[in-house]
C-alpha cells in the first residue's frame, strides 16, 4: 500500500511539473480544454483509445491521472493494454488476485523494458480496485512468424495457438496502409539497423500490423460484451488509433453502434499549435513538446 500510495504522489508531482508542457484540445469544439473535462466528456463513450507515444513521460503520467478520474465515476471499468500479449491473461490474472509475486510475475509475463515506471502504475490500480485488465495483443511470435512468411503462417499454428489470434483478420489496402507503409519507409530511411529484405516485405509487415488490429480489437470486445457492459479504456502506440484507423477501424467494423474515442498525442516545437488537419486524428489530442536530440 505505501509503495502504491509512493506512485501516486510521485505522478502528482510528475503532473504538476509537467502542466506547462502539453495541452488538451477538443476536436469538436477545436479548444483547449482541461483535463478534468475531457474525463467527463469521454464518459459518453463505450471505449476509449489513448494513444502514447511509448517513451513519452508526460503521456504515461496523462494516462494514470485519467484512470484514476475516470474510475470515480466507472467503478466497474475494463483496462486493456496493447504491452501484454493473450497468452499472459493467465498470469496478468493470477497477479491482478494476488496469487503470484511481483518478481514471478516480470518472470512469466514478458513485460517491455519501460513496464515499471510506465504500466505497473496502472496494473496496481487495477488491483487495488478489482479492475479487470486485458492482456489484448497476439504473440509477438506469432506476429513475428506473419512478417516473415505472411498470413499463409497461421497455417502453421496448432489449435491451441490459433486461440491467441483473432478468429477474423482482414488486411486492408486503404489510408491506414498508406500511412504505415510511409512510415516504415522514412524509419528505414533514418536507421542504418533495419534488416537487410524488410523493404521487399512490406507488405508482410505491414499484415502483421493489421493482425495485431485484429486481436486486439477482439480481445477487448471479448471483455466488454460480458453483461454488464462496462466501459472499457484500452492504452496502445497512437499509429493503432490515429484517426480511428488500426483497432478502431476493426472494433468498429466488430460493433458498429459501440461508441469509440480517440485520444491523439500530437508534438509541437515551440508553441502549442494544431492545425485543421490534426483535428480528424481524434476526438482529442494532447499537444506535447517535441524532445529534440542534443546530439
Amino acid at each position: 500500500m505505501k509503495k502504491f500510495t509512493l506512485l501516486i504522489v510521485t505522478t502528482l508531482i510528475f503532473l504538476s511539473a509537467f502542466c506547462q508542457d502539453y495541452k488538451i484540445i477538443d476536436t469538436k469544439l477545436n479548444k483547449e480544454i482541461e483535463l478534468k473535462e475531457m474525463v467527463e466528456r469521454l464518459g459518453d463513450y463505450d471505449v476509449i483509445f489513448f494513444g502514447e507515444f511509448h517513451e513519452n513521460r508526460i503521456l504515461h503520467s496523462l494516462e494514470f491521472e485519467l484512470l484514476k478520474m475516470f474510475h470515480r465515476n466507472n467503478k466497474h471499468l475494463i483496462i486493456s493494454l496493447e504491452m501484454f500479449e493473450r497468452d499472459v491473461q493467465p498470469i496478468l490474472d493470477k497477479y491482478l488476485n494476488d496469487e503470484l509475486s511481483d518478481a514471478d510475475f516480470l518472470a512469466e509475463s514478458r513485460p517491455w523494458p519501460n513496464y515499471e515506471t510506465d504500466y505497473k502504475p496502472l496494473l496496481e490500480f487495477a488491483k487495488e480496485n478489482n479492475l479487470s485488465v486485458v492482456a489484448a495483443n497476439i504473440p509477438r511470435r506469432y506476429a513475428s512468424l506473419i512478417s516473415k512468411q505472411g498470413m499463409k503462417a497461421l497455417d502453421s499454428l496448432s489449435l491451441e495457438e490459433k486461440k491467441f489470434v483473432a478468429r477474423k483478420h482482414k488486411v486492408f489496402d486503404d489510408e491506414y496502409k498508406e500511412r504505415f507503409i510511409q512510415t516504415m519507409q522514412n524509419n528505414m530511411a533514418h536507421s542504418s539497423k533495419m534488416p537487410a529484405g524488410m523493404m521487399m516485405n512490406l507488405d508482410q509487415i505491414y499484415a502483421a500490423q493489421c493482425i495485431k488490429d485484429d486481436t486486439m480489437a477482439e480481445s477487448i470486445l471479448n471483455y466488454q460484451r460480458i453483461p454488464p457492459r462496462r466501459k472499457v479504456i484500452h492504452f496502445n502506440g497512437d499509429f493503432h488509433s490515429r484517426k480511428h484507423l488500426g483497432t478502431v477501424q476493426k472494433i468498429q467494423i466488430m460493433e458498429p453502434m459501440l461508441k469509440v474515442a480517440v485520444i491523439a498525442p500530437l508534438t509541437c516545437t515551440d508553441e502549442f499549435i494544431w492545425e485543421d488537419e490534426d483535428l480528424l486524428e481524434g476526438e482529442f489530442l494532447i499537444l506535447i513538446k517535441e524532445v529534440i536530440s542534443e546530439e
